[in-house]
């Protein structure tokens, strides 16, 4: 008698990678001074440097990248 096939277990799922929330101003070009954050609630994502206090916000979808 043959032995009883065993199932194939599935791949194991790859998780997506966190995407940097501290950037570099491309405007004033100093290191990690832009923060980033992402208003799930109302679909906004907002960009801001801490140094020359240019920001940017645009509206979001389910699956985004930064904003900046």
């Amino acid at each position: 008698m043959g032995k009883r096939k065993s199932k194939a277990k599935p791949p194991p799922k790859k998780r997506m990678d966190k995407l940097d929330t501290v950037l570099s101003c491309p405007f004033c070009n100093h290191g990690t001074s832009v923060e980033c954050r992402i208003d799930m609630k109302n679909m906004i994502g907002e960009a801001s440097c801490g140094i020359c206090q240019e920001s940017f916000s645009t509206t979001i979808k389910g699956i985004c990248q930064s904003p900046v």
